[in-house]
């Protein structure tokens, strides 16, 4: 009886700190104004305007009074989100000891238990986005305030004008226009279950890129209608028969993937919505860098690209000056609303000066010998693994500097070994990557070479570590935001190392021709990508001022027609660089005091008189120590670049269709085997099919690349 009494009054004055929490615990400013609906507006950090959220584009405004919201929009919503919403008082105390009971066997968060008056809560004031329990505790206390405050229609007004949609769409009657172009009260069946349905996830159903999704999601806002009885059973099968035929509202707006990107981050991560947001973008800038998109995909188009992204950033601060996310955000063929530089898409050999990086810090240098020869290593599974370089070629032993810039994959696959799987997934932890979520044991050691997904945007920001001497800038895309202080990622001497490398374009040459669309007039690091198939081409690179990337290929994954990152993505790269410097003046100084002490070529690691003592990687992931000289080697093919394409052109007459071969000497060329003359360059009539050209210098030295003409 004293057990019973004792709980009877603890019980007692639990309801009682509850009942006086609700009753005194703060009214937020936003709670204040619930039924204010003012436009939210956009702009670039110079205040031009970007978007301002209204519905001019329509002449409806976006605000719809709880009477003119159909029964059956209101039945919908109530089944699938909160189905004792007239009920409860803003909380329901059976869902959340469901959720509870979920949280506890889960350890973590994974519901919520969430009422529709607690998403108002979330949505309008920001309280419980962050997936804690003080936040869900805040959150309910609010819940029940608002309960205190609005009638249960009031609440449902602003729910409905309040939610997220998806594609910039906050409240019904925006979304209905958004997605149908159609008011509200205009809406059949299949149609309003299926706004209903996105919600509760706007980017997973988002119906412009995961159609499937959101159609499945309709289904079951349909079966939980009928379950409540608010719709018969012939009503269910003609709306889930029913084709949805979506309507692609074309939006007046500067910078669009940027202004999704900006509205998504503060839509998950902020609290009451700002009603003017200033952002780091630089609309100059931005316009300047999307006419070189576009000039370039024109010339690109004849290669099956139809698609390019960029970004460029602060170097310093991280701030986002522009972000390109695809070539036409309203070209629904090349899926332009797609934002590529906040996509998953494999980076090829973009990744590798991460993977250098982190040898170097492991006590490898410039100088370090790595072989590049034939290798198999065995994979996970018990299965062989032979890297191959692009032009299928193997050099011997090479440095690292050359290694890095040269692109070279054995090399590069060996150097992972070295580091650990790991190792190097904590490195690019620290370089920003976060889509590296999977067990090490997951990965192979082709994640030297980029098989595993990054982000253009992480990615491109990863680089800032090396303009920056170790240091890497957070991104920030509003100018409210203060500049969040760098993190130490490497040592200041690899970061200066690896800017030296990548900006040194008599390293580069061997592979790349000296002429390649990679060397400046003034210092740039810069490195490409190309991945299997030709499906992604990157190239990423930066100054002390700017770190930008691109990208180009198609976003849904088409193959290019053999065009890598080097004759791809880096012209583009090219263009703004050349942009930047003549808008800014800026250059790269990072780095080119940094005395390389390497030649281009092949290293010769056989005069022991040199007295140099560097590492010899061997096949066993294992170094020993014995002296070298520097590489002597210089004969090289400068023209053609390996696996280059040319298309034939039918319309042109004989003869006027060649192709210069030029090598760094004087030389013997031969086409199939077949002498096609001498000298330092000469002329060849493009054949259609594939090509092995052959340079033999004076020495009997023999260099080959590979080609394709269509």
């Amino acid at each position: 009886m004293k057990f019973l009494i004792t709980a009877c009054i603890g019980i007692f004055i639990i309801i009682n700190i509850i009942f006086l929490t609700v009753l005194f615990y703060p009214v937020p400013d936003a709670l204040r104004s619930l039924t204010s609906y003012d436009t939210i507006k956009i702009y670039d950090r110079n205040n031009e305007l970007l978007y301002e959220i209204l519905d001019e584009e329509t002449g409806r405004a976006s605000f719809i009074p709880f009477e003119e919201i159909p029964q059956h929009l209101r039945d919908a919503f109530i089944s699938i989100e909160d189905k004792n919403f007239y009920e409860h008082s803003g909380i329901d105390l059976r869902a959340i000891l469901r959720a509870v009971w979920q949280n506890v066997s889960s350890g973590e968060i994974v519901s919520g238990g969430s009422t529709i008056t607690q998403q108002v809560v979330r949505n309008v004031i920001g309280v419980g986005k962050k997936r804690t329990f003080t936040q869900k505790i805040k959150e309910s206390i609010l819940a029940l305030k608002i309960s205190k405050l609005l009638s249960k229609d009031e609440v449902f007004e602003v729910y409905m004008n309040s939610i997220y949609f998806g594609g910039l769409a906050y409240g019904i009657e925006s979304a209905s226009w958004q997605y149908f172009n159609k008011s509200a009260e205009n809406l059949d069946l299949a149609e309003l279950a299926f706004l209903a349905g996105l919600p509760q996830a706007p980017n997973r159903y988002y119906p412009f890129s995961n159609f499937d999704a959101a159609k499945r999601r309709q289904t079951e806002v349909l079966k939980a209608m009928l379950d409540d009885n608010k719709i018969t059973q012939e009503d269910y099968k003609s709306a889930t028969d029913e084709k949805i035929q979506l309507h692609r509202q074309k939006v007046a707006k500067k910078a669009p993937h940027f202004v999704d990107f900006v509205l998504q981050s503060l839509h998950e991560m902020s609290a009451d919505m700002p009603k003017k947001i200033v952002t780091t973008l630089d609309l100059g800038m931005q316009e300047r860098t999307e006419t070189i998109l576009q000039s370039d995909l024109t010339f690109l188009a004849k290669y099956n690209i139809e698609n390019a992204a960029a970004v460029i950033l602060d170097a310093k601060t991280g701030d986002i000056f522009t972000m390109i996310g695809s070539a036409d955000y309203d070209n629904t063929s090349i899926q332009g609303e797609v934002n590529v530089t906040t996509s998953l898409r494999q980076p090829g050999s973009s990744i590798k000066p991460l993977v250098y990086a982190a040898a170097i810090e492991k006590g490898w240098k410039a100088d370090t010998i790595i072989t590049d020869e034939p290798i198999q290593f065995e994979t996970e599974e018990g299965l062989p693994y032979s890297p191959k370089n692009y032009d299928l070629s193997y050099r011997g032993d090479v440095t690292l500097a050359e290694a890095l810039a040269q692109s070279l994959n054995v090399p590069a696959v060996k150097t992972l070994n070295y580091v650990g799987i790991p190792s190097f997934l904590q490195v690019a932890k620290s370089f920003g990557i976060t889509t590296f979520t999977e067990s090490p044991e997951h990965y192979g050691l082709s994640l030297a070479l980029g098989s595993a997904e990054v982000k253009l945007l992480e990615l491109a920001n990863a680089y800032s570590t090396f303009p920056n001497g170790g240091k890497r800038a957070q991104i920030r895309y509003l100018e409210s935001d203060e500049p969040v202080s760098e993190l130490d990622v490497i040592e200041p001497s690899t970061a200066q190392l690896i800017s030296a490398i990548l900006s040194n374009n008599n390293l580069r040459m061997p592979s790349f021709g000296e002429e390649n669309p990679l060397k400046f007039t003034f210092p740039v690091a810069a490195k490409t990508g190309t991945t299997r198939n030709f499906r992604d081409n990157w190239t990423i690179g930066f100054t002390d001022d700017y770190v930008v990337g691109v990208w180009v290929g198609n976003a849904r994954g088409e193959f290019m027609e053999g065009v890598s990152g080097i004759s791809g993505a880096a012209p583009i790269f090219y263009k703004i660089m050349n942009m930047l410097h003549e808008t800014t003046g800026t250059v790269l100084t990072v780095g080119q005091d940094v005395k390389l002490n390497v030649q281009t070529g092949n290293a010769n690691p056989t005069n022991p008189e040199s007295g140099q003592s560097i590492a010899h990687f061997q096949d066993d992931g294992q170094s020993d120590v014995q002296s070298a000289q520097q590489p002597t080697d210089q004969f090289r093919i400068i023209t053609p670049f390996a696996n280059d394409l040319y298309l034939f052109d039918q319309n042109k007459p004989a003869g006027y269709q060649k192709i210069k071969l030029e090598a760094s000497e004087a030389a013997k060329w031969y086409v199939d085997d077949k002498s096609v003359g001498e000298g330092q360059s000469v002329l060849w009539e493009l054949v259609r099919g594939l090509h092995q050209i052959k340079a033999v210098s004076e020495n009997n030295e023999e260099r080959k690349v590979d080609i394709n003409v269509r």
